[in-house]
């Protein structure tokens, strides 16, 4: 996959990181001069400076041509701009980190956003499970915008504590992407058992998340 990486902070740095890792060829974009030189530098990628509110900036990176774009950028003015820009420029996909979670999803729609990326669901390792491995989920919801991630701890009470994720049942259009051990990221597979005192990251339908919540809190 040809990704785009918008912004290279810490987490722009290790989501870019773990894209070559998997061999994927990657692009980053950040205004910061010394931004881009480092994460270059670092990590042998290609960096461009550049405003990435710009279409010029865009069409530097080739935007047309890439698989994903990922918006990773202070703020969310910034990064609906930096969507609404790729997709109008061809990017087939654009995952968008925003802080408000009450944003009309016919307008994130019409702003280019197929994936949205929650706070609470920023770590590189499961940014780049999403968009590089959209069969975690149906495609057909995923590109309309209307995945929700969900964050959960687990207690002794909670109703998946002590299972295998194989053993879990949850409804159509959701699936477990993520666990977190405190500090430590864990990508789950179907012998993972979920441990109390973990945090569990969860892919949802939104029109499903409540139940969903419900199902495993």
């Amino acid at each position: 996959m040809y990704v785009i990486v918008v912004g290279a902070g810490n987490l722009g740095y290790y989501l870019t990181q773990l894209l070559l890792e998997e061999g994927h060829d990657v692009v980053v974009i950040d205004k910061d001069p010394k931004a881009c030189e480092r994460i270059s530098n670092e990590l042998n990628v290609v960096a461009t400076q550049g405003d990435a509110t710009e279409s010029k900036t865009h069409k530097k990176a080739n935007v047309k041509e890439c698989d994903a774009l990922v918006a990773l950028a202070g703020n969310d003015e910034t990064n609906l701009v930096v969507s609404l820009i790729a997709k109008e420029l061809g990017a087939k996909q654009v995952a968008t980190r925003l802080g408000k979670v009450d944003y009309n999803e016919r307008v994130l729609n019409k702003l280019g956003v197929d994936i949205v990326i929650h706070p609470e669901a920023a770590a590189a390792g499961y940014i780049e499970e999403l968009i590089t491995k959209p069969e975690v989920l149906d495609l057909a919801f995923i590109s309309r915008g209307a995945a929700e991630i969900m964050e959960v701890e687990i207690t002794e009470k909670s109703k998946i504590a002590h299972k295998k994720v194989s053993e879990i049942e949850h409804p159509s259009g959701s699936a477990i992407i993520a666990i977190y051990e405190g500090e430590k990221l864990i990508i789950p597979s179907t012998d993972t058992i979920i441990k109390p005192g973990t945090k569990v990251l969860i892919l949802a339908k939104r029109e499903i998340a409540d139940k969903v919540r419900g199902l495993i809190a």
